[in-house]
């Protein structure tokens, strides 16, 4: 799982301290969103990073929406240690910060509501120029974070579909 944590810490500073814009084929995502994925996961606890693991359509089947942008699949998937599609709800720093005990509601459905596309620019992530995520409403997780006397999150629920790699030139 340690590697895992190395795949998600630049993420997680891209979403801290990025602002992101709004992104190509949003309405086309979104639609497809309503008509053929579902609006629910279950949350989950893997060594202290507490997510909602999503139907892993939400990248396989997006990608095909932003690929000619030069986005490709996230690197959450390969073997059995990464979680696939997902929604970060408490990350592992924060369950040892706020000694945190185990998640009563770990295997609960999780229900939200996708509500706009974004792209944040990472300001000095070397590898990734640009982060496509789609932003989700779920009160259920802030009810959660609170439960848990977590603050409020620094970012929005969300599910990266796609990350574009900086070129040579860029980078």
């Amino acid at each position: 799982m340690q590697f895992l944590k190395y795949l998600l810490i630049p993420l997680i500073t891209i979403f801290s301290t990025c602002a992101a814009q709004e992104a190509p084929s949003c309405p086309a995502i979104l639609n497809y969103i309503e008509k053929n994925l579902p609006h629910s996961g279950i949350l989950k606890n893997a060594e202290g990073f507490v997510y909602v693991d999503v139907d892993d359509a939400y990248i396989h089947k997006l990608i095909a929406f932003i690929e000619n942008d030069g986005f490709e699949e996230p690197p959450y998937f390969g073997n059995s240690h990464l979680v696939g599609a997902h929604i970060t709800v408490i990350y592992p720093e924060e369950m040892k910060k706020y000694d945190v005990p185990k998640i009563q509601e770990s295997g609960d459905i999780i229900h939200f509501i996708p509500k706009e596309c974004k792209v944040a620019h990472p300001p000095k992530w070397r590898k990734i120029e640009e982060v496509y995520f789609i932003v989700v409403e779920a009160p259920e997780l802030d009810r959660i974070r609170a439960e848990y006397g977590l603050p409020k999150r620094q970012y929005e629920f969300h599910i990266t579909i796609g990350v574009k790699p900086k070129t040579a030139k860029a980078a």
